[in-house]
């Protein structure tokens, strides 16, 4: 999903932050969409907040960093009834605390309402962070009221509020801490998956003397022998032997010689010569 860029759209002032009071958004947000008018900057987002999960919401904000604003419409319990549904996403929000009046010019112009997400179904839902603000018109509830009892069900419709607006935030502000921590983690498995390329490292290689098995030291020659045989080089040493002092039944290497077949003595009557 393509978040949107307030700032850039609106063209807002350098250092702008919306962190309007509990007045200002009755009066001249909440008031003007129920009237249909054009709020004074258009950038609460209007989402159906009982149909997702607290932490996905901000996903879905037009605005707003540590809080976020919204305006949503709200449904019946029961058909018949004049009590709010609240479950959403996969938990429910629980009102706590008692309703406070919001006053404008002397009258009491909205009621503001602090509920509390909590996951799972009750009553054993775990109870969260996740803080909600809902305010709403003072004269909505007596609207209801004059309803007739099947006027909301005869059509099909649940409805109860066209609109109410609220302020969403994070009890310690973690929100945008974990998803900061995200980013991190997901930047140091990246870093963390290397390719076969980058597993080599032309520096590590030991050099050829290091890897051959270690060898036994080289014979040391005696010293006179090294002095008999320093003045010889390559296969010249051949030439200081002499071949009368070899045996005569054992090659240079000592191997015995086969003797040739003697040559039969010459027969004369066939009487042996001596």
């Amino acid at each position: 999903m393509v978040r949107r860029d307030a700032e850039a759209e609106l063209n807002l002032p350098p250092g702008f932050r919306f962190h309007p009071t509990d007045e200002e958004l009755v009066a001249h947000y909440l008031c003007a969409r129920a009237a249909g008018r054009a709020p004074p900057v258009p950038i609460i987002a209007e989402v159906d907040l009982y149909r997702h999960d607290p932490w996905d919401l901000p996903e879905r904000a037009l605005f707003g960093r540590r809080e976020w604003y919204f305006f949503t419409p709200r449904d019946r319990k029961y058909p018949n009834g004049s009590r709010p549904n609240r479950a959403a996403g996969d938990g429910y929000w629980k009102a706590t605390g008692a309703d406070k009046p919001i006053q404008h010019k002397g009258r009491t112009l909205g009621i503001k309402k602090a509920l509390v997400f909590y996951h799972g179904k009750p009553p054993r839902g775990v109870k969260t962070e996740w803080i909600m603000h809902e305010y709403r018109l003072a004269d909505s509830g007596a609207a209801a009221k004059k309803k007739k009892p099947g006027n909301s069900s005869s059509n099909g419709s649940l409805r109860l509020d066209d609109w109410v607006l609220c302020r969403l935030y994070h009890k310690k502000n973690e929100w945008e801490k974990m998803q900061q921590g995200k980013k991190e983690e997901a930047a140091v498995s990246l870093s963390d998956t290397l390719t076969p390329e980058s597993d080599i490292d032309d520096g590590a290689f030991p050099a050829l003397e290091d890897m051959a098995p270690d060898a036994p030291a080289p014979a040391i020659m005696p010293k006179e022998e090294v002095q008999d045989f320093g003045n010889i080089g390559g296969d010249d040493w051949l030439a200081g032997i002499n071949l009368d002092d070899l045996p005569m039944d054992t090659d240079f290497f000592g191997n015995m010689l086969v003797s040739p077949a003697a040559p039969k003595p010459e027969q004369d009557g066939g009487f042996p010569f001596f």
